[in-house]
């Protein structure tokens, strides 16, 4: 099997919002063959329910590296954190970030954009502009890409999670597609891998992955690389939808993609 399908960094937990222990999940990556198995933990957030308390991220952390000690020369572990951009950053070193816009200002509160299909109706109807509500969000992208430390940029296009579901504006309409161009010309600028993530369709949300064609041909066109994930929230997830995604990276232009293990990250020729 090819090696990109072995793999995935974006992983979540029982100390975040995940179903499964990190034992669970690695029992599950090495039945499976893989060769690395990254695990990405919310990191602290005080606004986010879904992060990690402040008080279980040495626990977290203290469990990944005995499972890494538990299968040295069988599964590839690495500890890494997935930052949500409004966030403080973790005084502790891991193997790798992920950079993600959940949350961005407005009006002096913090708008989720991935919470729910209602919360996301009301907060466009706060805006009453869809174009306004999904430029405000690919800012904050772009502020988050231009600071952040991180090598991979997570879900570049979250604002339209829901959009499938419940239509409020067109994902190929100039008005959308030029803040997202531009907050994805941000991150590759920063040298940032764009993560081609599957959660949501393994979640129900959606029939394609983060991020849409025309950004993934931007992506290709800007010379970006990409990784694929599924943002894994339960261990039967881990190579969710992969070969539609690989599909959908020919589509693109692609022929190539890069999976991350512990000496770094490897390029891989996508099956065909």
């Amino acid at each position: 099997m090819c090696e990109l399908f072995r793999s995935c960094v974006h992983t979540h937990s029982v100390f975040c919002d995940g179903a499964d222990t990190p034992a669970a999940m690695a029992q599950a990556a090495l039945a499976m063959d893989f060769v690395s198995l990254g695990f990405s933990g919310h990191g602290p957030a005080l606004y986010d329910s879904a992060a990690m308390a402040q008080e279980a991220e040495a626990d977290y952390r203290a469990e990944v590296l005995r499972l890494r000690a538990a299968y040295d020369g069988r599964l590839e572990i690495l500890l890494g954190l997935e930052h949500d951009s409004l966030s403080p950053y973790s005084p502790f070193a891991y193997d790798y970030l992920i950079e993600s816009v959940h949350y961005f200002p407005h009006d002096g509160d913090f708008l989720c954009v991935d919470f729910s299909a209602d919360e996301t109706q009301r907060h466009l109807e706060r805006f009453g502009d869809p174009y306004a509500y999904c430029r405000s969000y690919f800012a904050q992208c772009a502020l988050a890409y231009d600071k952040s430390p991180a090598q991979i940029a997570g879900h570049l296009d979250l604002v339209a999670k829901f959009n499938e579901l419940r239509p409020q504006f067109d994902e190929d309409d100039p008005r959308y597609l030029g803040p997202a161009l531009e907050a994805a010309a941000c991150a590759i600028a920063r040298g940032m891998v764009i993560e081609v993530n599957t959660g949501a369709m393994a979640r129900g949300y959606r029939k394609r992955p983060y991020p849409a064609a025309p950004l993934l041909r931007t992506v290709h066109e800007l010379g970006g690389s990409v990784i694929l994930t599924s943002d894994c929230h339960s261990a039967p997830q881990l190579t969710w939808a992969y070969g539609e995604a690989a599909a959908l990276l020919r589509h693109c232009g692609f022929q190539e993609a890069l999976v991350l293990r512990r000496d770094g990250f490897h390029t891989v020729p996508l099956p065909r």
